[in-house]
């Protein structure tokens, strides 16, 4: 009796001790994105870009388990606001999405464009009260859509910047709206060249791309991450990692 009392005592020990370690290190986290290069994209079978490696870098600095994942801007926003332990980028902060998140940090500054085909002289967009006239494609889930819906327009969806740029091509839609800087990549895996394309007016508002965590995300890891994105602001670490990927952080 009282070997199998010791073994009992034992074996309560040894799962209190599991469970403190596990609950030290914290859960392991869901990373999600989308293919939104140089921000995020898949070179050589392995997920990179700027937003990428920041992410990841303070990940292993706070010594966070994780998996990483890129999927359509739907799905990963989705994920993000319905699942715990999820870590989300590049993401945009909206007062419509002050409480579906945690706010972590921002990562870098976000300048949106509309564009048509330069050889549509028909199409002629100076100011936010002409998309109303034209038919405006957008990514499914993206903030664009958000925007565009409050200015009582419908876009025209996709699940892929590139599926939208088809379509333009195709004369299925007028407008597009897309990152500046993205827009490199999305001609690329489109196929189309970047020299058919005429940028028009920037879409105002919403100005900067963030890390967040889904509201199911222990506070700690929460607070650890910001401290960890803090250390990187503070130091070069930020500014050399977008020289890398040629971004300006101002």
């Amino acid at each position: 009796m009282v070997f199998l009392n010791m073994w009992k005592q034992i074996i309560t020990f040894l799962l209190v001790a599991t469970w403190s370690v596990m609950a030290l290190a914290g859960p392991v986290l869901t990373v999600v994105t989308e293919d939104f290069a140089p921000y995020s994209y898949v070179e050589c079978g392995r997920i990179t870009g700027y937003s990428t490696e920041l992410v990841e870098t303070s990940l292993r600095r706070t010594k966070a388990g994780y998996s990483i994942h890129i999927y359509p801007w739907a799905r990963a926003f989705r994920m993000a606001r319905s699942q715990p332990n999820v870590l989300i980028f590049s993401v945009v902060r909206t007062p419509e999405r002050e409480h579906q998140l945690q706010w972590i940090a921002p990562i870098a500054p976000r300048s949106v464009y509309v564009y048509k085909l330069a050889a549509r002289r028909d199409v002629q967009v100076r100011a936010l009260a002409d998309l109303g006239r034209y038919r405006v494609a957008a990514t499914r889930g993206d903030v664009v859509e958000e925007q565009l819906h409050a200015l009582g327009l419908e876009a025209d969806l996709a699940t892929l910047d590139e599926s939208n740029l088809r379509k333009m091509v195709a004369g299925r839609v007028d407008l597009m709206v897309a990152s500046e800087l993205s827009m490199k990549a999305i001609c690329h895996n489109a196929h189309v060249s970047c020299g058919l394309l005429e940028r028009t007016i920037a879409m105002p508002g919403v100005g900067e791309y963030y890390v967040a965590a889904s509201l199911g995300t222990p506070a700690a890891t929460v607070r650890a991450l910001r401290d960890e994105f803090a250390k990187m602001k503070a130091s070069s670490f930020m500014q050399q990692t977008a020289d890398k990927y040629g971004l300006s952080l101002r």
